[in-house]
């Protein structure tokens, strides 16, 4: 009897601390969800300027890491520009005919490749060592084999040897890509997102202008240095960002799901300065509670997860928007010689070509304003469709009928391709960049981008493919007239937009979480209202019955 009675008391006493654990596990939930509201409350009532202020450190960071863009930008322009280079030619050309030294298309083609193959390889690869060992130390490697590979580009003396360094250096630049998506969408602010990652636009239109403006300092040279230093200016970049990275902060997303908290609190203080109304706690709790939220509808971690339920229509929006991107017909990738091939002259062919690229810069300056003032999905769509008129346009005056002897045609026709670069990037180039990283969960972030990113490239494949053989005097000759066949694609583009296209502007990962969860469909993304928002269970229960 006294041993079943100490027996009863021993676990009677088990079971009140029992009761008494769970309820201070509760009591630990309800402060950390209390801390996590107060932090979305946060991320939404800071303005702009405080967000800057207060995260100007995490602004800082977000443009560093995104110059390794304008390294990549800088290397693919080569390929375009160096087609109507005069000693590129000389040097790895084929003599036409009255048309002078050209780049066969086919090596055009192979080399154009390089960049857009590797980019799918290494998109795909980049997203496993990012997960495994950060996005810093993945992006240190990155900046060494770049370095190694520029000695490849540098020291090449045939055309083959060249192309072979454009495949291998293009698997780097395609983690470029990613590694670049991922930390300027895990490192800002709700206000501060939409700028910053439109900002990575803005690195691809700097190194085109970089790139083409070098090449137009040694237009007149006719010996190997009119190429080789252009090249060799490739080395700047690693220099700078492995000096710059190890003062940078790793990704507090990323520290979370390694449970690495402390980390990702001090990574969170660097980040940002002290601010009465900013509490770094509070931002980490509303970081764990999404990441708590995703486990809830169980997001996967792994490739196949992002075609499964919610996340295959996130998957939809982040490769189409790239797709609409390549085939929109903005001619910046073979600008120079595109208009080399409507009757300018090469020295014209490249005044236009910085020019289209100083334009396009000024485009992407001007972005800020409507991603202040109107959503991503309003920009997007009236800019896809400015850019259709303006396609249609262009085709056409190729058909007037003094076209052949009147120069003022061909004058027009680039006179509205710059036009339509200036739309382009202050729409579609920075808003496909500020939707395709707040669109993924948080958990799938990095993977989603790096097959996105993929697709980009595939897609980009196709238009290198077709558009040196429409171009080529060699081939098709078709000048202008290729507007027709990206002005038909845009059209459809549009048409998707408006049905497809969800306006993620204001929106923190937890609520798009929620909003994808729910099926919302893409035009009530702006004004549906989530009244259920601090219910745990009410928020998954509507998406169960869709």
């Amino acid at each position: 009897m006294e041993k079943a009675k100490v027996d009863h008391v021993e676990n009677s006493a088990s079971v009140e601390e029992q009761l008494h654990e769970g309820e201070e596990t509760e009591k630990l939930d309800s402060l950390s969800r209390e801390m996590a509201n107060r932090g979305t409350a946060t991320e939404h009532e800071l303005t702009y300027w405080e967000a800057f202020k207060i995260y100007r450190k995490g602004a800082f960071w977000s443009m560093f890491i995104s110059l390794s863009i304008i390294m990549r930008a800088y290397d693919i322009e080569i390929s375009g520009n160096f087609y109507a280079l005069p000693a590129f030619q000389q040097a790895f050309g084929v003599y036409y005919p009255g048309h002078g030294w050209q780049i066969p298309a086919e090596w055009q083609v192979a080399m154009s490749m390089g960049a857009l193959v590797g980019q799918v390889i290494g998109a795909y690869i980049a997203a496993f060592p990012m997960e495994m060992y950060g996005r810093k130390k993945t992006f240190a490697v990155c900046l060494v084999l770049t370095a190694i590979l520029t000695f490849m580009q540098f020291f090449a003396t045939s055309i083959g040897v060249l192309v072979a360094s454009q495949y291998l250096s293009g698997i780097v630049w395609g983690s470029y890509c990613v590694i670049a998506e991922t930390y300027a969408s895990e490192v800002l602010p709700l206000r501060l997102r939409g700028f910053l990652t439109g900002y990575i636009n803005l690195c691809y239109v700097m190194g085109q202008f970089i790139q083409t403006g070098i090449t137009l300092a040694f237009i007149e040279r006719i010996d190997m240095w009119a190429y080789r230093i252009p090249f060799a200016i490739q080395w700047i970049w690693p220099v700078i960002l492995l000096v710059g990275l190890p003062f940078a902060p790793e990704s507090p997303w990323w520290l979370i799901r390694q449970n690495r908290m402390e980390d990702a609190e001090r990574s969170l203080k660097k980040l940002s300065t002290r601010h009465e109304k900013v509490d770094t706690q509070e931002t980490l709790a509303m970081m764990v509670k999404t990441d708590q939220l995703e486990r809830e509808i169980r997001v996967g971690t792994t490739y196949r997860d992002c075609w499964t339920g919610t996340n295959r229509r996130r998957m939809e929006i982040c490769i189409l928007l790239f797709v609409i991107q390549n085939f929109s017909g903005n001619p910046v990738g073979f600008a120079t010689y595109f208009f080399e091939q409507i009757g300018l002259t090469s020295v014209q062919a490249f005044d236009l070509g910085v020019g289209l690229n100083g334009i396009g810069f000024l485009g992407t300056l001007c972005s800020a304003i409507p991603l202040i003032y109107f959503g991503r999905r309003t920009c997007y769509i009236a800019g896809l469709g400015c850019i259709v008129v303006t396609l249609f346009t262009v085709a056409l005056l190729s058909f007037a009928p003094d076209y052949d002897t009147n120069n003022v045609y061909r004058w027009v026709q680039a006179t509205l391709l710059i036009v339509l670069s200036f739309i382009w990037q202050m729409t579609l180039g920075p808003l496909t960049y500020v939707v395709v990283c707040e669109t993924p969960s948080t958990k799938l972030r990095s993977k989603t981008i790096a097959l996105a990113t993929s697709i980009d490239a595939l897609t980009g494949l196709v238009t290198t493919i077709i558009g040196p053989y429409l171009l080529n005097p060699g081939a098709a000759n078709a000048g202008a007239k290729i507007e027709f066949l990206y002005g038909g694609i845009s059209i459809i583009s549009l048409t998707w937009s408006i049905f497809r296209l969800p306006e993620t502007k204001g929106r923190t990962y937890e609520e798009l979480d929620l909003l994808f969860e729910r099926g919302v469909p893409a035009r009530q993304f702006k004004s549906y209202v989530i009244e259920d928002f601090n219910d745990e269970k009410a928020k998954l229960e509507p998406a169960r019955h869709e």
